[in-house]
Protein backbone atom coordinates (compact mmCIF):
# COMPACT_ATOMS: atom_id res chain seq x y z
CA UNK A 1 0.00 0.00 0.00
CA UNK A 2 1.54 3.36 -0.90
CA UNK A 3 1.44 5.88 1.42
CA UNK A 4 -1.05 7.64 0.19
CA UNK A 5 -3.37 4.92 0.09
CA UNK A 6 -2.55 4.54 3.75
CA UNK A 7 -3.13 8.09 4.15
CA UNK A 8 -6.34 8.33 2.67
CA UNK A 9 -7.58 4.52 4.10
CA UNK A 10 -6.86 6.47 7.70
CA UNK A 11 -8.66 9.33 7.19
CA UNK A 12 -11.43 7.55 4.98
CA UNK A 13 -11.96 5.49 8.62
CA UNK A 14 -12.32 8.30 10.64
CA UNK A 15 -14.61 10.34 8.69
CA UNK A 16 -16.87 7.47 7.81
CA UNK A 17 -17.20 6.88 11.23
CA UNK A 18 -18.14 10.53 12.11
CA UNK A 19 -20.45 10.92 9.37
CA UNK A 20 -22.33 7.69 10.35
CA UNK A 21 -22.59 9.15 14.02
CA UNK A 22 -23.83 12.36 12.90
CA UNK A 23 -26.71 11.07 10.74
CA UNK A 24 -27.57 9.02 13.76
CA UNK A 25 -27.72 11.46 16.22
CA UNK A 26 -29.64 13.60 13.58
CA UNK A 27 -32.64 10.65 13.61
CA UNK A 28 -32.39 11.19 17.37
CA UNK A 29 -32.76 14.55 17.31
CA UNK A 30 -35.59 14.36 15.01
CA UNK A 31 -37.32 11.36 16.35
CA UNK A 32 -40.80 13.37 17.45
CA UNK A 33 -40.89 14.55 13.99
CA UNK A 34 -42.39 10.96 12.86
CA UNK A 35 -41.64 9.93 9.36
CA UNK A 36 -40.13 13.32 8.21
CA UNK A 37 -36.93 12.99 10.21
CA UNK A 38 -36.30 9.94 8.30
CA UNK A 39 -36.96 11.07 4.87
CA UNK A 40 -34.90 13.93 5.36
CA UNK A 41 -32.12 11.67 6.84
CA UNK A 42 -32.44 9.07 4.77
CA UNK A 43 -31.78 11.30 1.46
CA UNK A 44 -28.92 12.99 3.38
CA UNK A 45 -27.43 9.39 3.73
CA UNK A 46 -27.66 8.47 0.41
CA UNK A 47 -25.54 10.98 -0.80
CA UNK A 48 -23.05 10.58 2.10
CA UNK A 49 -22.74 7.29 1.39
CA UNK A 50 -20.47 8.33 -1.43
CA UNK A 51 -17.47 9.81 -2.35
CA UNK A 52 -13.91 9.89 -2.64
CA UNK A 53 -13.40 11.97 0.55
CA UNK A 54 -11.22 14.27 -1.37
CA UNK A 55 -11.53 17.30 0.44
CA UNK A 56 -11.10 14.90 3.73
CA UNK A 57 -7.99 13.62 2.62
CA UNK A 58 -6.60 17.42 1.70
CA UNK A 59 -7.50 18.62 5.34
CA UNK A 60 -6.20 15.07 7.32
CA UNK A 61 -2.60 16.03 4.85
CA UNK A 62 -2.69 19.70 5.42
CA UNK A 63 -2.90 18.98 9.13
CA UNK A 64 -0.09 16.28 9.47
CA UNK A 65 2.26 18.40 6.82
CA UNK A 66 5.17 18.25 8.87
CA UNK A 67 4.75 15.14 10.42
CA UNK A 68 6.36 12.07 9.79
CA UNK A 69 5.96 7.69 10.88
CA UNK A 70 3.80 6.99 13.67
CA UNK A 71 3.20 10.81 14.60
CA UNK A 72 1.62 11.48 11.26
CA UNK A 73 -0.38 8.49 10.94
CA UNK A 74 -1.72 9.43 14.78
CA UNK A 75 -2.53 12.77 13.19
CA UNK A 76 -4.71 11.05 10.45
CA UNK A 77 -6.35 9.00 12.77
CA UNK A 78 -7.25 11.85 14.90
CA UNK A 79 -10.58 12.73 16.11
CA UNK A 80 -9.48 16.52 14.65
CA UNK A 81 -8.91 15.21 11.47
CA UNK A 82 -11.98 13.28 11.23
CA UNK A 83 -14.38 15.64 12.52
CA UNK A 84 -12.84 18.37 10.32
CA UNK A 85 -13.18 15.46 7.16
CA UNK A 86 -16.74 14.68 8.23
CA UNK A 87 -17.42 19.30 8.30
CA UNK A 88 -16.00 19.22 5.25
CA UNK A 89 -18.30 16.27 3.61
CA UNK A 90 -21.84 17.44 4.85
CA UNK A 91 -20.82 20.88 3.30
CA UNK A 92 -20.17 19.35 -0.19
CA UNK A 93 -23.12 17.71 0.25
CA UNK A 94 -25.20 21.03 1.02
CA UNK A 95 -23.60 22.28 -1.98
CA UNK A 96 -23.76 19.63 -4.61
CA UNK A 97 -27.65 19.67 -3.48
CA UNK A 98 -28.22 23.16 -4.08
CA UNK A 99 -26.00 22.69 -6.84
CA UNK A 100 -28.14 19.96 -8.57
CA UNK A 101 -31.22 22.01 -8.22
CA UNK A 102 -30.17 24.98 -9.86
CA UNK A 103 -29.07 22.69 -12.96
CA UNK A 104 -32.03 20.57 -12.26
CA UNK A 105 -29.91 17.35 -12.30
CA UNK A 106 -31.29 13.96 -12.37
CA UNK A 107 -28.18 11.93 -11.19
CA UNK A 108 -25.77 12.39 -8.64
CA UNK A 109 -23.07 9.61 -8.05
CA UNK A 110 -25.05 7.16 -9.83
CA UNK A 111 -28.53 7.12 -8.21
CA UNK A 112 -31.16 10.17 -7.58
CA UNK A 113 -30.07 13.60 -7.33
CA UNK A 114 -31.80 14.05 -3.94
CA UNK A 115 -34.63 16.88 -5.25
CA UNK A 116 -35.15 14.02 -7.41
CA UNK A 117 -35.62 11.54 -4.72
CA UNK A 118 -37.83 13.61 -2.56
CA UNK A 119 -40.01 14.26 -5.85
CA UNK A 120 -40.26 10.46 -6.35
CA UNK A 121 -41.28 10.43 -2.37
CA UNK A 122 -43.89 13.07 -2.79
CA UNK A 123 -45.58 10.70 -5.87
CA UNK A 124 -45.08 7.57 -4.93
CA UNK A 125 -47.31 8.60 -1.45
CA UNK A 126 -49.67 10.56 -3.22
CA UNK A 127 -49.32 13.92 -1.15
CA UNK A 128 -51.09 16.89 -2.14
CA UNK A 129 -49.48 19.79 -4.39
CA UNK A 130 -46.76 19.65 -6.81
CA UNK A 131 -44.61 16.71 -6.51
CA UNK A 132 -41.53 18.54 -8.55
CA UNK A 133 -42.40 21.64 -6.29
CA UNK A 134 -42.15 19.96 -3.52
CA UNK A 135 -38.76 17.77 -4.11
CA UNK A 136 -36.96 21.18 -5.00
CA UNK A 137 -38.36 23.15 -1.40
CA UNK A 138 -37.59 19.79 0.24
CA UNK A 139 -33.81 19.40 -1.02
CA UNK A 140 -33.31 23.14 -0.01
CA UNK A 141 -34.52 22.98 3.45
CA UNK A 142 -32.28 19.72 3.67
CA UNK A 143 -28.83 21.59 2.60
CA UNK A 144 -29.40 24.22 4.56
CA UNK A 145 -29.65 21.89 7.08
CA UNK A 146 -26.59 19.84 6.17
CA UNK A 147 -24.72 23.36 5.92
CA UNK A 148 -25.70 23.84 9.86
CA UNK A 149 -24.87 20.61 10.75
CA UNK A 150 -21.35 21.11 9.60
CA UNK A 151 -20.64 24.32 10.89
CA UNK A 152 -21.74 22.64 14.54
CA UNK A 153 -19.75 19.73 13.50
CA UNK A 154 -16.42 21.77 12.80
CA UNK A 155 -16.77 23.09 16.31
CA UNK A 156 -16.96 20.41 17.99
CA UNK A 157 -14.19 18.65 16.61
CA UNK A 158 -12.08 21.71 17.77
CA UNK A 159 -13.36 21.47 20.93
CA UNK A 160 -12.67 17.20 20.99
CA UNK A 161 -8.68 18.44 20.45
CA UNK A 162 -8.14 21.08 22.59
CA UNK A 163 -7.28 23.06 20.05
CA UNK A 164 -5.75 27.00 21.06
CA UNK A 165 -8.41 29.89 20.21
CA UNK A 166 -5.93 31.25 17.76
CA UNK A 167 -6.07 27.91 15.69
CA UNK A 168 -9.40 27.31 16.07
CA UNK A 169 -10.77 30.78 15.38
CA UNK A 170 -8.33 30.94 11.84
CA UNK A 171 -9.31 27.28 10.49
CA UNK A 172 -13.37 28.13 11.39
CA UNK A 173 -12.09 31.53 9.27
CA UNK A 174 -10.93 29.60 6.18
CA UNK A 175 -14.09 27.33 6.53
CA UNK A 176 -16.69 30.30 6.48
CA UNK A 177 -14.79 31.81 4.09
CA UNK A 178 -14.99 29.08 1.41
CA UNK A 179 -18.64 28.75 2.21
CA UNK A 180 -18.62 32.15 1.04
CA UNK A 181 -16.86 32.22 -1.95
CA UNK A 182 -18.88 29.09 -3.69
CA UNK A 183 -22.14 30.90 -3.30
CA UNK A 184 -20.55 34.04 -4.65
CA UNK A 185 -18.85 31.62 -7.71
CA UNK A 186 -22.57 29.68 -7.79
CA UNK A 187 -24.17 33.04 -8.64
CA UNK A 188 -21.86 33.71 -11.65
CA UNK A 189 -21.99 30.31 -12.65
CA UNK A 190 -25.50 31.12 -12.98
CA UNK A 191 -25.66 34.23 -14.26
CA UNK A 192 -22.90 33.31 -16.82
CA UNK A 193 -25.14 31.13 -18.55
CA UNK A 194 -28.49 33.51 -18.62
CA UNK A 195 -25.97 36.00 -20.96
CA UNK A 196 -26.38 36.10 -24.61
CA UNK A 197 -23.56 34.06 -26.44
CA UNK A 198 -21.26 36.85 -28.35
CA UNK A 199 -23.13 37.93 -31.48
CA UNK A 200 -22.06 36.38 -35.03
CA UNK A 201 -20.52 39.95 -35.99
CA UNK A 202 -18.17 39.87 -32.65
CA UNK A 203 -14.38 38.64 -33.21
CA UNK A 204 -14.65 35.05 -32.00
CA UNK A 205 -10.84 35.37 -30.62
CA UNK A 206 -11.90 38.56 -28.47
CA UNK A 207 -15.53 36.67 -27.14
CA UNK A 208 -13.38 33.18 -26.77
CA UNK A 209 -10.64 35.08 -24.47
CA UNK A 210 -13.21 37.27 -22.56
CA UNK A 211 -15.56 33.67 -21.99
CA UNK A 212 -12.37 31.95 -20.88
CA UNK A 213 -11.54 34.68 -18.24
CA UNK A 214 -15.20 34.24 -17.06
CA UNK A 215 -15.10 30.61 -17.10
CA UNK A 216 -11.65 30.27 -14.71
CA UNK A 217 -13.04 33.03 -12.74
CA UNK A 218 -16.71 30.85 -12.06
CA UNK A 219 -13.80 27.83 -11.58
CA UNK A 220 -11.68 29.58 -8.82
CA UNK A 221 -14.63 30.99 -6.86
CA UNK A 222 -17.59 28.10 -6.98
CA UNK A 223 -15.06 24.71 -7.49
CA UNK A 224 -11.62 25.15 -7.52
CA UNK A 225 -10.52 26.98 -3.95
CA UNK A 226 -13.57 24.96 -2.20
CA UNK A 227 -11.99 21.40 -3.72
CA UNK A 228 -8.47 21.69 -3.03
CA UNK A 229 -7.19 24.75 -1.45
CA UNK A 230 -9.41 25.26 1.59
CA UNK A 231 -10.08 22.13 2.94
CA UNK A 232 -5.64 22.22 2.86
CA UNK A 233 -5.75 25.12 4.55
CA UNK A 234 -7.97 24.54 7.12
CA UNK A 235 -6.01 21.47 7.84
CA UNK A 236 -2.77 23.32 8.04
CA UNK A 237 -4.15 26.62 9.91
CA UNK A 238 -5.94 24.23 12.88
CA UNK A 239 -2.47 22.58 12.70
CA UNK A 240 -0.66 25.84 13.26
CA UNK A 241 0.22 26.94 10.43
CA UNK A 242 -0.03 31.13 10.58
CA UNK A 243 -2.71 33.27 8.42
CA UNK A 244 -0.25 34.83 5.52
CA UNK A 245 2.93 33.38 6.28
CA UNK A 246 5.28 32.01 3.31
CA UNK A 247 3.90 28.61 4.29
CA UNK A 248 0.23 29.56 3.36
CA UNK A 249 0.92 31.55 0.48
CA UNK A 250 2.63 28.79 -0.69
CA UNK A 251 -0.39 26.18 -0.05
CA UNK A 252 -2.69 28.75 -1.05
CA UNK A 253 -0.92 29.19 -4.29
CA UNK A 254 -0.46 24.98 -4.84
CA UNK A 255 -4.84 24.53 -3.57
CA UNK A 256 -6.27 26.92 -6.00
CA UNK A 257 -3.67 25.46 -9.01
CA UNK A 258 -4.22 22.21 -8.19
CA UNK A 259 -8.03 23.35 -7.60
CA UNK A 260 -8.33 24.70 -11.23
CA UNK A 261 -6.42 21.70 -12.73
CA UNK A 262 -9.39 19.21 -11.35
CA UNK A 263 -12.34 21.50 -12.34
CA UNK A 264 -10.73 21.65 -15.58
CA UNK A 265 -10.67 17.97 -16.13
CA UNK A 266 -14.30 17.97 -14.62
CA UNK A 267 -15.51 20.20 -17.19
CA UNK A 268 -13.83 17.72 -19.72
CA UNK A 269 -15.87 14.50 -18.30
CA UNK A 270 -18.70 16.65 -18.22
CA UNK A 271 -18.62 16.56 -21.97
CA UNK A 272 -16.51 13.47 -22.82
CA UNK A 273 -16.71 10.93 -19.61
CA UNK A 274 -18.15 7.52 -19.08
CA UNK A 275 -21.39 7.73 -17.30
CA UNK A 276 -20.79 4.64 -15.87
CA UNK A 277 -17.62 6.11 -14.13
CA UNK A 278 -18.72 9.44 -13.52
CA UNK A 279 -22.11 9.23 -12.68
CA UNK A 280 -23.51 11.45 -14.59
CA UNK A 281 -25.44 11.64 -17.94
CA UNK A 282 -23.16 12.53 -20.65
CA UNK A 283 -23.00 16.18 -22.70
CA UNK A 284 -24.64 17.35 -19.44
CA UNK A 285 -22.44 20.77 -19.32
CA UNK A 286 -23.39 21.23 -22.75
CA UNK A 287 -27.49 20.83 -22.16
CA UNK A 288 -27.22 23.32 -19.01
CA UNK A 289 -25.40 25.95 -21.30
CA UNK A 290 -22.39 26.24 -18.67
CA UNK A 291 -20.33 29.02 -20.48
CA UNK A 292 -16.53 26.40 -19.71
CA UNK A 293 -13.44 26.94 -20.58
CA UNK A 294 -13.42 24.23 -22.65
CA UNK A 295 -16.53 25.98 -24.83
CA UNK A 296 -14.24 29.49 -24.48
CA UNK A 297 -11.39 27.62 -26.23
CA UNK A 298 -13.79 25.61 -28.83
CA UNK A 299 -15.50 29.56 -29.75
CA UNK A 300 -12.08 30.86 -30.49
CA UNK A 301 -11.01 27.70 -32.37
CA UNK A 302 -13.87 26.96 -34.32
CA UNK A 303 -15.64 28.34 -37.72
CA UNK A 304 -18.63 30.52 -38.45
CA UNK A 305 -21.06 27.40 -38.69
CA UNK A 306 -19.30 25.88 -35.41
CA UNK A 307 -20.02 28.62 -33.93
CA UNK A 308 -23.75 29.08 -34.97
CA UNK A 309 -23.67 25.67 -33.57
CA UNK A 310 -22.09 26.52 -29.91
CA UNK A 311 -24.40 29.77 -29.87
CA UNK A 312 -27.72 27.41 -30.43
CA UNK A 313 -26.58 24.96 -27.54
CA UNK A 314 -25.75 27.58 -25.76
CA UNK A 315 -28.97 29.60 -25.95
CA UNK A 316 -31.33 26.56 -25.62
CA UNK A 317 -32.30 26.78 -22.13
CA UNK A 318 -32.19 23.66 -20.72
CA UNK A 319 -31.70 21.92 -23.99
CA UNK A 320 -33.91 19.10 -24.98
CA UNK A 321 -37.41 19.81 -23.30
CA UNK A 322 -38.62 21.43 -26.63
CA UNK A 323 -37.32 18.88 -28.96
CA UNK A 324 -35.78 15.98 -27.38
CA UNK A 325 -34.10 13.94 -30.34
CA UNK A 326 -32.72 17.83 -32.40
CA UNK A 327 -31.39 18.85 -28.83
CA UNK A 328 -29.19 15.56 -28.24
CA UNK A 329 -28.51 15.45 -31.69
CA UNK A 330 -26.86 19.36 -31.59
CA UNK A 331 -24.70 18.34 -28.05
CA UNK A 332 -23.78 15.56 -30.25
CA UNK A 333 -22.33 17.73 -32.74
CA UNK A 334 -20.87 20.18 -30.65
CA UNK A 335 -18.58 17.40 -28.43
CA UNK A 336 -17.55 16.69 -31.97
CA UNK A 337 -16.80 19.81 -32.70
CA UNK A 338 -14.73 20.42 -29.38
CA UNK A 339 -12.61 17.42 -30.34
CA UNK A 340 -12.24 18.18 -33.94
CA UNK A 341 -11.37 21.86 -33.72
CA UNK A 342 -8.09 21.14 -31.45
CA UNK A 343 -10.07 22.45 -27.90
CA UNK A 344 -10.12 19.52 -26.41
CA UNK A 345 -6.57 19.14 -26.70
CA UNK A 346 -5.50 22.69 -25.59
CA UNK A 347 -7.50 22.25 -22.86
CA UNK A 348 -5.72 19.15 -21.68
CA UNK A 349 -2.25 21.67 -22.14
CA UNK A 350 -4.22 24.12 -19.68
CA UNK A 351 -4.60 21.24 -17.02
CA UNK A 352 -0.96 19.93 -17.39
CA UNK A 353 -0.45 23.52 -17.27
CA UNK A 354 -2.13 24.40 -13.60
CA UNK A 355 -0.62 20.96 -12.64
CA UNK A 356 2.78 22.31 -13.19
CA UNK A 357 2.52 25.40 -11.26
CA UNK A 358 0.92 23.67 -8.71
CA UNK A 359 3.71 21.14 -7.68
CA UNK A 360 6.52 23.52 -8.30
CA UNK A 361 4.94 25.93 -5.82
CA UNK A 362 6.04 22.49 -2.92
CA UNK A 363 9.66 22.70 -4.32
CA UNK A 364 10.85 25.44 -2.18
CA UNK A 365 8.61 24.84 1.06
CA UNK A 366 11.60 22.95 3.60
CA UNK A 367 11.39 20.36 5.56
CA UNK A 368 10.75 21.66 8.30
CA UNK A 369 7.57 22.70 7.13
CA UNK A 370 6.92 19.61 4.92
CA UNK A 371 8.25 15.86 5.51
CA UNK A 372 9.07 13.65 2.64
CA UNK A 373 5.77 11.50 3.00
CA UNK A 374 3.50 14.79 2.89
CA UNK A 375 5.20 15.98 -0.01
CA UNK A 376 5.23 12.80 -1.75
CA UNK A 377 1.41 11.99 -0.80
CA UNK A 378 0.45 15.47 -2.07
CA UNK A 379 2.38 15.28 -5.34
CA UNK A 380 0.79 11.58 -6.25
CA UNK A 381 -3.17 13.19 -5.15
CA UNK A 382 -2.41 15.94 -7.53
CA UNK A 383 -1.79 13.72 -10.48
CA UNK A 384 -4.59 11.11 -9.86
CA UNK A 385 -6.56 14.37 -9.40
CA UNK A 386 -5.67 15.49 -13.42
CA UNK A 387 -6.08 11.90 -14.84
CA UNK A 388 -9.05 10.83 -13.39
CA UNK A 389 -12.10 9.52 -15.44
CA UNK A 390 -14.78 9.95 -12.54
Amino acid sequence: MSSLSAASALVKAGVNARLSRILTTGRERAADLGDAGDELFDAAAALLAGGKRTRALLAGLGAALALEGPERDAMLDSALVAGTGAALELYQASALMHDDIIDDASLRRGQPAAHRRLQALHRDRAWLGDARAFGASAAILLGDLLLSTAGEELAAAQARAALSPDRAAAGRAAFDAMTAEVAVGQYLDVRCQQLPPPSPDEDPREAGRRMHRTALEVVRRKSARYSVMHPLLIGALQAGAAPGDPLHERLSVFGEELGIAFQLRDDELGVFGDPALTGKPVGDDLREGKRTVLVALAWRRADGEGRALLRSVLARPRAGEADIARAEADIARAAGLIEACGARAEHEEQIAGHLRAAVATLDPIGPAEISDESRSDLLELARLLCERRA
